[in-house]
């Protein structure tokens, strides 16, 4: 099961940037969407939602510290979904012919250290 944030609940929406409090997130089995609401405010939280659910790769924009931390002592792996403004068709399809970039620790101190300053800009 792979899971992303996304802005809002409908079919095609876009990849939301944020992640422990992006309002619905979008799980894909590999051949259908369901999107829920985020029952929880909190990054760490939702990683214990996601291990229920069978979650093997999380998609993201950005993400915190906290949640970062929780991940990694589980076997959820984190690709990157870019910069730029991304549909859930398009993510798909980027994600199906493996162009999004598995994020290593480095690249993770990266987003967790630019994920900081756009809260410190808010």
């Amino acid at each position: 099961m792979i899971v992303f944030p996304v802005k809002t609940d409908k079919e095609n929406s876009n990849i939301s940037p944020l992640f422990g409090k992006a309002k619905y997130f979008a799980f894909y089995d590999g051949e259908t969407v369901k999107i829920e609401a985020n029952p929880y405010n909190k990054g760490s939280m939702i990683i214990d939602w996601f291990l229920s659910r069978g979650v093997r790769i999380v998609i993201i924009k950005e993400m915190g510290n906290t949640p970062y931390k929780k991940i990694k002592d589980t076997d959820i792996d984190i690709l990157y979904a870019g910069e730029k403004k991304i549909s859930i068709n398009d993510l798909i399809e980027e994600y199906n012919s493996q162009k999004l970039e598995v994020l290593d620790e480095d690249r993770m101190m990266e987003i967790i250290k630019n994920h900081k300053k756009s809260h410190k800009n808010n």
